[in-house]
């Protein structure tokens, strides 16, 4: 599958803002009970702050987000929310198996955390070679090595 990255502009935080509450909302209600939208705004503005945002791309279509952070000695998957109209067409399975195909040459480990409520996404990196290493309340924290 060929999935370009390229990073975030100016002109996607409208996209951006959408899409995180399209992915989120229904998750977070499930999890949490509730979706409080000054909160999600909060993170959401947190996360475009980084300014580590890369948009991923199919035919020139933006079709999600990844936000990928360096720490001396591993990475974390920080997130990666693929577009719901383009979920279960092996575009996160493509995106992580790079991932791991670039750690696994550098041999860092990769870090994840998701929320109990993703069975979908938890499944998905447990098919990845994803193994839990902790719990939370609310998360689970993944690695693969």
């Amino acid at each position: 599958m060929n999935i370009q990255r390229r990073p975030a502009r100016n002109s996607d935080y409208d996209w951006l803002l959408r899409l995180h509450h399209a992915v989120y909302r229904d998750l977070i209600i499930k999890e949490f009970g509730y979706w409080d939208e000054n909160e999600e705004f909060d993170l959401f503005t947190e996360a475009w702050q980084t300014q580590k945002i890369q948009i991923l791309m199919r035919n020139d279509r933006r079709v999600g987000m990844l936000m990928i952070l360096e720490e001396t000695g591993r990475w974390w998957l920080d997130e990666i929310q693929i577009d719901p109209r383009f979920q279960n067409q092996g575009i996160g399975t493509a995106v992580i198996g790079e991932l791991i195909a670039a750690a696994r040459d550098r041999q860092l480990p990769v870090c994840l955390r998701v929320l109990r409520a993703n069975r979908g996404a938890y499944q998905l990196y447990q098919r990845l070679g994803f193994r839990r290493i902790e719990e939370a309340k609310h998360h689970l924290v993944m690695e693969w090595r």
